[in-house]
């Protein structure tokens, strides 16, 4: 735990609530509960739904920031090219079984399977842009 990139992990983690927010909150929020079935009164009393998101978010970034270190994964690109591979080979593709087996919509499928890309890419272009250089001796 002493190598762990707690500054940007902190970072990325923020972000990350934020990116959620906006993504499902805001961009697809009419789409994504209309293919769920939900309505507004379904999300009252929820809100310990959004902590565990957050622990969650956490779990997956200490793995990212590990497979970071484990590959040398240096800078904001190489952090957002990882982070975008991630996703889309492990995130999306997880989310698609959801899909696949329970015979979910196709629109949560690009909903959820996009936000996995694109959020994977957001974590990992801030987890390795804000690594600090490693002590020279």
């Amino acid at each position: 735990m002493k190598s762990v990139n707690w500054i940007g992990l902190l970072a990325a983690l923020v972000a990350g609530q934020i990116f959620g927010v906006v993504w499902y909150g805001n961009l697809f929020s009419a789409v994504w509960a209309k293919a769920m079935g939900l309505t507004e009164a379904d999300f009252v009393g929820q809100e310990w739904r959004m902590a565990l998101g957050v622990v969650n978010m956490l779990l997956i970034l200490l793995a990212l920031d590990l497979a970071m270190r484990r590959l040398g994964t240096r800078g904001w690109l190489a952090g957002a090219r990882l982070g975008l591979f991630v996703g889309l080979f492990f995130g999306a593709t997880v989310s698609a079984l959801n899909y696949i087996y329970a015979a979910g919509p196709l629109v949560l499928l690009l909903i959820d399977g996009g936000y996995q890309v694109v959020s994977y890419a957001l974590l990992g272009a801030l987890l390795s842009g804000l690594r600090r250089a490693p002590k020279t001796e």
